[in-house]
C-alpha cells in the first residue's frame, strides 16, 4: 500500500473522528457557560495525558506483533495486564481525589478516573490491531470511543433542565466503556491466537510502554501545559476560547498523523535505509498537505468565530498566531515513528517534546501575563518550532542525509499520488 494510499485510509477515520472531536466541542461550548465548558476541557486534558501516555503501551504492543512476530493472543494478554493494572489504578485515583472535593466536583473527579481507566484498556486492544496492520480495525479503536460519548452527551444535555461538565465527563467515560465492549466483542477469534501469559513478553511491553509512554506523555504535555498556566492568569472562561484556537489548529495533525500511521508497521520491519526514505517521504507529503490547509484556516479564522463560536472573543487571533508552530510540529509525527517503531528509541521523541515543553514554559510565563491567550498562543508557536528545527538538524546529521533529500519532491512522490488517483478511477469507472 502506498504512502498516499495508506495515509486516505487512515484520514478516512481520522476525519470521522476530527468531526465527533469538533461536534462534541461545539456542543459543550454551546451548552455549558464559559466556566463550565472550561472545567470540561481541563478535564478532559487529565485524560489526554493518560491518553497520550498510553500510546506507549499501544506501540509497545504493536511492535510484539511487527517486529517480534507474537502470535496477536500473546501481545493481547501480555499488554492487556499491564493495562488493567493501570486501569485500576486510575479508578482507584479518581475516588481518592474526589474525596478532596463535594458536589460536581466529587463527580468529576471519579468520572474522570474511569475515562482514564477506559483509555488504558483500550490502548492494548488498539495496538494489536496496529500489529497486524488491521488499519480499518485499528481506527474503528480511535472513532468508536468518542462517538459512543458524543451520542450520550447529546441524549443526557437535551434530556435535562441544566446540563452540567459532571455529566458532561460522566457521560464521556461510559461512552468509552462501551466502545471496549464492542470491539472486544467483533474483534474475532484470529486476535485470540496465541492467547497465553509468557514473563519475557511481559517485562519487554512494559520496558517499552514505559519509555514510549513517557515520550508521548511529555509530548502531550507540550501541547497542553499552556492550558493550566492560561487558567492561572486569565481565568477558567479563557481556558475555553484558548483550547478552542488550539484544538482547531490541531486538527490538521489527524493530516500528518494519518501519513505517519500509514508506514508504523512498516518501519518496524524495513532496514534503517530504507526506513529513512520512508519517513521522508512522509515528512514531504505532511509538509505539502498541511501548509495548504493551515493557509484555509489562518484565512478563514475570522469568519469560524463568528459563525460557530461567537461567545468566545479573541478565538481568531490565538488561532493564527498557534497555526505557524502546528505545521512545523506536524514533522514530529513522523519523526516520533522513525525513532519508535525502527529504532527503538522512543526516548528521542521524548527530548525533543521535553525541550519543546520546557521553552514553552518559559516563555508563556513571560507573554500570558502581558498578552494573554495570543501569549500563550506565540509562546507555543515559538518553543514548536525550534524544537523541531533541531530535531530535524539532529536526524539528518545522524542518518548523513541533507535537508535538500528530505524535502525535496521526487518521482516517487508523484507515484504515490498516480497510484492512488488511478485507484480511484477505476473504484468511479462504470
Amino acid at each position: 500500500m502506498s504512502i498516499a494510499l495508506g495515509g486516505i485510509v487512515a484520514f478516512i477515520f481520522r476525519g470521522m473522528n476530527l468531526l465527533v472531536a469538533l461536534a462534541l466541542i461545539f456542543l459543550c461550548s454551546h451548552q455549558l457557560d464559559k466556566d463550565g465548558y472550561g472545567t470540561f476541557v481541563l478535564g478532559l486534558t487529565v485524560v489526554g495525558i493518560v491518553n497520550a501516555a498510553t500510546g506507549g503501551l499501544t506501540a509497545a504492543t504493536g511492535v510484539q506483533i511487527s517486529s517480534h512476530r507474537r502470535p496477536p493472543g500473546m501481545a493481547l494478554a501480555n499488554g492487556g495486564v499491564l493495562g488493567l493494572a493501570l486501569g485500576a489504578t486510575a479508578v482507584i485515583a479518581g475516588f481518592g481525589a474526589s474525596t478532596l472535593y463535594a458536589g460536581e466536583a466529587h463527580r468529576e473527579a471519579i468520572a474522570v478516573g474511569l475515562s482514564c481507566a477506559a483509555v488504558i484498556v483500550s490502548s492494548v486492544v488498539a495496538g494489536t490491531f496496529l500489529g497486524r496492520e488491521a488499519f480499518v480495525r485499528y481506527n474503528m479503536a480511535l472513532v468508536a470511543p468518542p462517538l459512543f460519548s458524543l451520542g450520550l452527551i447529546t441524549f443526557a444535555f437535551f434530556g435535562m433542565d441544566k446540563p452540567s461538565p459532571a455529566i458532561a465527563l460522566e457521560m464521556y467515560a461510559l461512552g468509552q466503556w462501551l466502545a471496549i465492549v464492542l470491539l472486544l466483542v467483533t474483534a474475532g477469534r484470529t486476535y485470540l491466537r496465541g492467547l497465553s501469559l509468557h514473563a519475557p513478553v511481559a517485562r519487554q511491553i512494559i520496558g517499552f510502554a514505559v519509555v514510549a509512554g513517557a515520550a508521548s506523555g511529555i509530548s502531550y504535555l507540550n501541547y497542553r501545559a499552556d492550558v493550566v498556566l492560561v487558567d492561572h492568569w486569565e481565568g477558567r472562561a479563557s481556558v475555553g476560547t484558548y483550547s478552542l484556537a488550539v484544538y482547531l489548529a490541531e486538527s490538521v495533525w489527524q493530516v500528518s498523523g494519518s501519513l505517519a500511521l500509514a508506514t508504523y508497521a512498516r518501519l518496524g520491519s524495513s532496514s534503517r535505509e530504507e526506513a529513512v526514505a520512508l519517513t521522508t517521504r512522509v515528512m514531504r507529503h505532511t509538509v505539502i498537505l498541511l501548509a495548504g490547509i493551515c493557509t484555509v484556516l489562518f484565512a478563514g479564522a475570522d469568519v469560524i468565530q463568528r459563525v460557530l463560536f461567537s461567545e468566545y472573543e479573541g478565538m481568531a487571533s490565538a488561532l493564527r498566531l498557534v497555526l505557524p508552530g502546528v505545521l512545523m510540529y506536524s514533522l514530529a509525527q513522523s519523526y516520533s515513528g522513525y525513532y519508535t517503531w525502527q529504532r527503538g528509541m522512543p526516548w528521542v521523541s521524548a527530548a525533543v517534546a521535553g525541550a519543546g515543553l520546557c521553552l514553552d514554559l518559559v516563555l508563556a510565563v513571560v507573554l500570558i501575563p502581558k498578552f494573554g491567550i495570543n501569549g500563550a498562543a506565540l509562546a507555543s508557536t515559538l518553543a514548536k518550532s525550534v524544537a523541531i528545527l533541531v530535531a530535524l538538524v539532529v536526524f539528518v546529521r545522524a542518518e548523513r542525509i541533507s535537508l535538500q533529500q528530505v524535502f525535496r519532491f521526487g518521482r516517487a512522490d508523484v507515484d504515490d499520488y498516480r497510484v492512488l488517483f488511478g485507484r480511484v478511477r477505476a473504484r468511479l469507472a462504470p
